[in-house]
């Protein structure tokens, strides 16, 4: 794709439900991941808005999970997403007051996750097939918060017309009672992360509410990518999730191609290396030892695909059992 090619873009400056963002993109909620470390580093590298994990509404009712999010926030931590998942209306409201409280700049509603253990309660993806309360939650959140609100879905439970036509209830009711932005993940529940991302039901839905703000996601894994589901569907922009693990450079080389400019060299070897080092830190004063060098394997295997000895890498990273070996590891495969 050419420069040229990308002249017709949505502007690099959005501002969904007042919210100002510097550029169309965005690091998605992942849990297990998208903690202050990761965010910290992804704000960094230009992703102009972060996620926290998300949350369960019964879970955030209590004391001491409410002062747990409000710990993992600080002044050079916004905007900030908070993002809820629940099934009854009168909990999600005061679970996202409880968010707004706090100071998350904006709440989104998750009726998108797939895990089993959340389908098995009516939570998250579950309720792709239920419009109904869908709507019902939405307008009780609403009545309680004056942040942003957002919504985060799939493209239905499954692939057939009964799943596409409840998605497009879902979306013509939020849309209708002033939803700030619909996120929109491009698989189905069942499908969960299997196969390739679905984005002409985004492009239709674009197409039906041009005025609408509309983020997509799904199989975004460089900055190509987000140009390119940008341009193809007419997107206002994109949320990165498992693009971004490991790999915070993604937010400043989408930033440049969107901006028409050329591509950032690819980080060099000891670029990575002060990187990973300063995240595993972070970890580090975030947990107890022993966690954070569990916590950041998951990490390890996505950096180490930028290295020319992926493998050998990966090895030693996977087998360091502490701190100091965590350190050692970097320092021997990146060079320093």
């Amino acid at each position: 794709m050419t420069l040229e090619s990308q002249q017709h873009l949505a502007p690099q400056n959005i501002y969904p439900g007042g919210l100002y963002l510097a550029a169309p993109i965005m690091q998605a909620s992942l849990s297990g991941y998208s903690d202050r470390a990761m965010r910290l580093l992804a704000r960094r590298f230009g992703a102009p808005l972060t996620f926290a994990g998300v949350m369960l509404d019964k879970v955030l009712a209590h004391p001491r999970a409410r002062r747990k999010a409000a710990a993992e926030i600080s002044d050079d931590d916004h905007p900030i997403g908070g993002q809820l998942m629940g099934y009854d209306p009168e909990t999600m409201a005061l679970a996202a007051k409880g968010l707004e409280e706090l100071g998350f700049d904006l709440v989104d509603l998750n009726f998108a996750c797939p895990a089993p253990k959340v389908l098995r309660r009516d939570r998250g993806g579950g309720l792709m097939n239920n419009p109904k309360l869908v709507r019902d939650i939405f307008r009780r959140v609403r009545d309680v918060v004056s942040r942003p609100l957002w919504i985060k879905l799939r493209i239905g439970w499954d692939h057939d017309e009964w799943s596409r036509e409840r998605f497009e209830t879902i979306c013509d009711q939020a849309i209708a009672d002033g939803v700030d932005a619909l996120v929109v993940h491009g698989r189905s529940v069942v499908q969960r992360y299997r196969g390739k991302a679905d984005w002409e039901p985004l492009r239709r839905l674009k197409q039906r509410y041009p005025s609408a703000t509309i983020f997509g996601s799904g199989d975004i894994k460089t900055a190509q990518d987000v140009v390119t589901r940008m341009n193809e569907n007419n997107l206002d922009g994109v949320a990165i999730a498992r693009g971004a693990i490991g790999n915070p450079w993604i937010f400043a080389e989408a930033r440049a191609l969107l901006a028409n400019q050329p591509l950032p060299a690819p980080p060099s070897l000891a670029e990575q290396a002060a990187i990973m080092h300063e995240h595993f830190d972070m970890l580090c004063e975030l947990y107890p030892e022993k966690k954070a060098v569990g916590y950041f394997r998951k990490f390890s295997i996505r950096y180490v695909k930028r290295h020319p000895q992926r493998k050998l890498a990966q090895m030693d990273l996977m087998a360091a059992m502490s701190r100091e070996r965590v350190h050692h590891a970097i320092d021997k495969w990146y060079g320093l």
